[in-house]
């Protein structure tokens, strides 16, 4: 069958742009647009074809080309309904019944306890773990375990797979199952405490393709299985690392140089990240869209791209920007290139950073729509006059307890940027109540 669009957001990012190539992607990926579509096989060899075909060709819809039927039966999202088509024909049962199976909810837990028996059965009617494509147990991550998660690893063309918060799942359940999703295109293990860098390595080096994967609090993973991602997955696009405490410099620009194609990055609470890894992420990485670098302690201003200078007009950057010194040693990023599709940074609680690395970040950015910069600590006025360069492009804009921040510089932001859409300057001890007369007109 093929791909139909799906219009709600991902899972696993918080980008507002529809121009998305994987969810553009067909959902089946065995088959392509130009290959012919075929109905699904029976999985029992009983043979009916010749009584089959005397009886459809008294049936005028008998004459419609499978590949037709199965274009028209993707139109129905309703389960209920494609089960009812699957029992008008023996025809419409081998057209539907891919479709039914290839995106299973499970309402009850018990639904998945069904399904894992059925999926174990030697005798099956049709190869039912080749048909799913998507599995989510968001509703019942407390309950899964090992003997049920195991049983589907027989899905060897599963593209999506979400277990948030699958506690009870062990390492070695994940180590042994994981490898068996060569397909994979996207995994979603938030808050899977289990989750080994083995785990990691073992999906890594079968699912090349791998676009998406959300790692928030799986504490045990470390670089080993970070690198073991960038070295195999280079079509990596979103990747999720927060809280993940034992990650260093080694992994994250291995990721910055290996995956190219990386879109999104969350590196909220990792602790150890410095300068020296976020500057490679500046210079590889050119298509970035959302970039999360939240309570990065260690980082200061030359993590960030020096403020651009019009005057420099070659295309290569600072050859020194990445070397291997001290962090306090390291030069000036220079870079002579704009980032158009940033349109998210956040730099919550990064207390080193000053008004030098805003300025070079909007010169760098000039299209961000969501900034956030609460706690940093050390910005002025000056930072606001760089965020005004912005304009109509910035929609949200996070300054609190940012304290040296004052009534002039928020006067200037409420005439340059008319489309924001939310501000935060909470406990800003520097205001009076005559910033909200500046502010309301853009809000």
């Amino acid at each position: 069958m093929v791909s139909y669009k799906h219009r709600a957001s991902s899972t696993t990012s918080l980008s507002d742009d529809a121009e998305d190539i994987d969810e553009e992607a067909p959902q089946f990926a065995f088959y392509p647009d130009n290959i012919q579509l075929v109905p699904a096989q029976w999985a029992n060899k009983r043979d009916h074809h010749v009584q089959v075909l005397q009886l459809a060709h008294h049936s005028p819809i008998s004459t419609i080309p499978a590949e037709v039927l199965i274009q028209i039966l993707k139109h129905v999202h309703s389960p209920r309904d494609l089960f009812a088509a699957m029992r008008v024909s023996r025809t419409f049962c081998e057209c539907a019944v891919e479709l039914l199976w290839h995106k299973p909810s499970f309402p009850k837990y018990n639904t998945i306890y069904k399904m894992a028996n059925l999926l174990r059965a030697e005798q099956q009617t049709f190869t039912y773990p080749s048909f799913i494509r998507r599995l989510n147990f968001l509703n019942h991550g407390s309950d899964l375990s090992d003997n049920i998660f195991t049983v589907f690893a027989r899905c060897d063309r599963l593209e999506r797979l979400t277990l948030i918060g699958c506690k009870h799942v062990s390492a070695a359940a994940l180590t042994n199952t994981l490898p068996a999703f060569l397909s994979l295109v996207a995994v979603d293990l938030s808050n899977v405490v289990n989750t080994t860098s083995e785990a990691i390595a073992g999906l890594a080096t079968v699912a090349i393709r791998l676009q998406g994967i959300n790692l928030t609090g799986c504490e045990q993973v470390n670089d080993e299985g970070i690198i073991a991602l960038a070295i195999n997955c280079p079509l990596l696009r979103r990747v999720k690392l927060s809280g993940l405490s034992l990650l260093t410099d080694e992994s994250i620009s291995a990721l910055a140089e290996g995956c190219s194609m990386l879109l999104e990055i969350d590196l909220h609470n990792c602790s150890l990240v410095t300068d020296v890894s976020i500057r490679r992420i500046w210079t590889n990485l050119l298509h970035m869209r959302e970039m999360r670098l939240s309570h990065c302690s260690l980082l200061t201003d030359a993590a960030f791209p020096a403020p651009f200078d019009p005057e420099y007009h070659t295309e290569c950057v600072n050859p020194f920007a990445n070397s291997s010194i001290k962090n306090e040693e390291l030069p000036p990023l220079v870079i002579c290139r704009i980032f158009e599709n940033l349109r998210m940074l956040d730099l919550t609680a990064c207390p080193l950073v000053t008004d030098q690395a805003v300025a070079g970040i909007i010169s760098h950015a000039p299209k961000i729509r969501n900034l956030v910069l609460s706690k940093c600590i050390l910005l002025t006025d000056r930072a606001v006059e760089s965020i005004c360069r912005l304009g109509r492009h910035l929609h949200y804009l996070h300054l609190g307890h940012a304290s040296k921040i004052t009534d002039r510089s928020v006067r200037l932001l409420a005439r340059s940027c008319m489309r924001i859409r939310y501000i935060d300057f909470a406990s800003k001890s520097n205001s009076t109540f005559i910033v909200v007369h500046y502010l309301l007109p853009p809000l």
